[in-house]
C-alpha cells in the first residue's frame, strides 16, 4: 500500500484531517500535531504551509489501528503472529544486491517509477526543494525525520534500511544520525576502512509499511525491505536510483541520492526528542546530496518525535507486538507483555507471568534476567513482572502493584548492562539495570474476579440503564 492509497484509506475512515489554512512548517505544525496525538486526533496534512512547494503529512501512523492498516493487519497482535511466523521460518537470505537477479521474489524491479515522475541533479538538486519544518524550540534548525534511509555493506552488499534523522545543515548537506552499532554505521566505518564514499538513498513518504519496517529491530541478517513484502503479502515494486547503485521503494514521494564521504563529520543537534530534554551534539557523517527524484505530485511526511504520547512513540507498537509473539511461544509461563509508551521504546518492559505457588521465589527475577540478555531487551533499564490478575497494559495497574506487592528487599536486583546512547550514566552506553518482582507473594491471595459472567453482565446492563437517567 503506497502513500497516497493510505491517505485515501484514512480518509475513508474519517482518520485525516486536511489543514488548508496558512501554517509556518518552522514550530507551528509540529505544536498542532503534539495537540492532536495527545487528543488521539487524526492525521493531519498541510496544504498551506508557508513557503512549502508540498504538503506536510503528520501524525500518519499515531494509533495502533493505523499502524495495523499500514502493515496490512487487521490488528497489531495478528501482525505480531504472522512476523513471528515469518522470522522463525526464514534461513539466513543470501545478501541483498542491487543487482535485479538477487531480487526476492516479494519483490519487482519498476523500469518507469513513479518517484521519477520529476528529476534535479547537479546544482538543481537543492533542500531548498523540500519544507524546512523545525519541530521544536533549541533545535538545531530544520529537519527530515520520516526517511527511510537505504545503504549498503561495501564488502558483503547486505543492504540496510533504517529511519535516522537528517539535519540539513546547507543547500546540499545533511547529517547522517545514525547511532553507533546501527547497521548503516557499520556500512560507513567498512566504506571508511576501504577509504571509499558510501551510496546512501533517502525515501521520503515510502510506502508506510516500509517506514514501520525500517524502525524495528530485525535480526541483523533480515532485510528490512523484503520482511516488508513477505510480511504485508504483497509485492514492493522497486527502482534503480539514478546516480546511485541502490534500490528504493519505487512509489516514494522523494528520492535524496548522495554519498557519505569518508573522513567528513559535522556536528549534529542539539535536538528535542522523545526524552522530553535537548539531545547531546555529536559528529555525525554528512550526505552530500547529488540528485531529488520526485512524484507527481508529491507528498512529504514528518514524524513529530516528542514526549510520549508521539507518533514515534506509537511507532513502537509494531516492535511491542512482534515481541509479544516471540516471548510468548518461547515462555509459556509469559501471558502478555507491553512497551508502555512512557517507556520510550528502551526503558520499561511489563511481563504478565502464570502464578505458580510451586515456583521459586526467585522464579520471576531469574526470568526477568534471562529477557535482558535478548537481543532486542539488552538496552532496556527497567523489567517489570506482574500477575495474570493485573493487565499489563494498563500502566496504572502495574504501578498499583509496584507499590503494594514489591518488597525492594527481597523483589529488587539491580544488574549491569548496555543502555542506549541517550540513556543517563556515569559510563555512556553502559550502566544499571531493575529487576522488579511485583506479583502478589504467598501467602497473600489475589481477589477473585466474579465467577459467574451472569452476574457481571447483569450489573453492566444495570449501570447502563441508572447512566441513561
Amino acid at each position: 500500500m503506497d502513500l497516497p492509497f493510505y491517505l485515501e484509506e484514512l480518509d475513508r475512515r474519517d482518520a485525516l484531517m486536511v489543514v488548508d489554512v496558512p501554517v509556518d512548517p518552522h514550530l507551528e505544525i509540529a505544536a498542532l500535531t503534539a495537540m492532536a496525538v495527545r487528543e488521539q486526533g487524526p492525521a493531519l496534512l498541510f496544504r498551506n504551509a508557508r513557503d512549502s512547494k508540498h504538503p506536510i503529512l503528520t501524525n500518519a501512523l499515531a494509533s495502533e489501528g493505523r499502524i495495523a492498516l499500514a502493515l496490512n493487519h487487521a490488528s497489531l497482535r495478528e501482525f505480531g503472529n504472522t512476523a513471528f511466523n515469518l522470522l522463525r521460518q526464514n534461513p539466513d537470505p543470501a545478501p541483498a544486491s542491487s543487482d535485479s537477479s538477487d531480487l526476492d521474489d516479494a519483490m519487482e524491479i519498476v523500469d518507469e517509477p513513479p518517484c521519477q515522475e520529476h528529476s534535479l541533479a547537479g546544482s538543481e538538486a537543492s533542500f531548498e526543494h523540500l519544507p524546512r519544518i523545525t519541530l521544536w524550540p533549541g533545535d538545531a534548525g530544520p529537519c527530515l525525520t520520516a526517511g527511510v534511509v537505504v545503504t549498503r555493506h561495501p564488502r558483503t552488499g547486505r543492504r540496510n534500511a533504517g529511519i535516522y534523522r537528517l539535519q540539513i545543515l546547507d543547500n546540499t548537506r545533511a547529517t547522517l544520525g545514525w547511532h553507533p552499532g546501527s547497521d548503516a554505521a557499520e556500512h560507513f566505518h567498512a566504506a571508511e576502512d576501504m577509504n571509499q564514499p558510501l551510496e546512501v538513498a533517502v525515501a521520503l513518504g515510502a510506502p508506510p509499511a516500509v517506514l514501520l519496517a525500517a524502525g524495528l529491530s530485525l535480526p541483523r541478517e533480515v532485510d528490512e525491505l523484503e520482511f516488508t513484502a513477505r510480511v504485508t503479502s504483497s509485492r514492493l515494486p522497486m527502482a534503480r536510483c539514478s546516480t546511485v547503485d541502490l534500490l528504493i521503494p519505487a512509489t516514494s514521494q522523494f528520492v535524496l541520492e548522495g554519498h557519505a564521504l569518508p573522513g567528513e563529520r559535522a556536528l549534529e543537534g542539539p535536538f528535542g526528542n522523545h526524552t522530553g530534554l535537548l539531545s547531546t551534539p555529536r559528529p555525525c557523517p554528512v550526505l552530500r546530496l547529488r540528485a531529488i527524484t520526485q512524484a507527481l505530485d508529491p507528498v512529504q511526511p514528518c514524524i513529530v518525535a516528542g514526549p510520549p504520547p508521539s507518533e514515534s512513540t506509537w511507532m513502537a507498537k509494531a516492535q511491542e507486538a512482534m515481541l509479544r509473539a516471540r516471548l510468548c511461544a518461547a515462555y509459556p509461563e509469559i501471558r502478555d507483555i507491553a512497551l508502555p509508551m512512557e517507556g520510550i521504546y528502551q526503558n520499561f518492559l511489563f511481563v504478565t507471568l502464570d502464578s505458580d505457588q510451586r515456583d521459586p521465589p526467585n522464579a520471576a527475577l531469574e526470568l526477568l534476567r534471562c529477557l535482558s540478555e535478548k537481543r532486542e531487551l539488552r538496552r532496556f533499564r527497567f523489567l517489570v513482572a506482574v500477575d495474570e490478575f493485573v493487565d499489563c497494559t494498563d500502566v496504572s495497574q502495574v504501578f498499583w502493584r509496584l507499590g503494594n506487592c514489591l518488597d525492594p528487599d527481597r523483589d529488587m536486583v539491580r544488574i549491569q548492562g548496555p543502555l542506549a546512547p541517550w540513556h543517563p550514566s556515569t559510563t555512556p552506553g553502559r550502566g544499571g539495570k531493575l529487576l522488579l518482582d511485583a506479583r502478589a507473594k504467598p501467602p497473600a491471595q489475589p481477589m477473585p474476579s466474579h465467577p459467574d459472567p451472569h452476574f457481571t453482565e447483569t450489573v453492566r446492563r444495570l449501570w447502563q440503564t441508572l447512566r441513561k437517567r
